[in-house]
């Protein structure tokens, strides 16, 4: 199974900047968490190569998952078409993080070891990680 993850990286010298990493084994998600955690890493936008388009005409994906890490907590958001929009049920002291990509609500943050396990478990099945709690969201 792949997962590949694509992310924006906040630059004044380019604003197109930009990084990503497609990940095969396990161990490599420790390598994909360390380098969202990385200074000016916006959140990664993460799709599952195995899973079967929405629309094959158009190849719109079936799921949406975005994670990133800021302030040593990790944020996780899922949705796909058995499950409505979700983020982790984090830390009650995790604060809030809103960026252009992306938005996790305070206490949607968990330790950066968890949501390593959580992209493991995305990794292995392609279907949102059963290894954390969920929190639904009305936006």
């Amino acid at each position: 199974m792949t997962i590949t993850a694509v992310w924006s990286i906040a630059s004044t010298a380019d604003a197109n900047a930009g990084d990503g990493l497609s990940v095969t084994e396990p161990g490599e998600v420790d390598d994909l968490v360390r380098r969202l955690a990385e200074p000016n890493a916006g959140p990664a936008t993460i799709w599952h190569e195995g899973r079967e388009p929405a629309d094959s005409a158009t190849g719109m994906l079936d799921h949406d998952v975005v994670a990133a890490v800021s302030g040593g907590y990790g944020y996780l958001s899922h949705i796909d078409t058995d499950h409505d929009y979700a983020v982790l049920d984090g830390d009650p002291e995790s604060p809030a993080l809103i960026s252009e990509d992306a938005e996790f609500p305070a206490g949607s943050g968990v330790d950066p070891a968890v949501l390593a396990a959580a992209l493991r478990d995305f990794l292995e099945t392609g279907r949102r990680p059963k290894a954390v709690e969920w929190r639904t969201l009305d936006w």
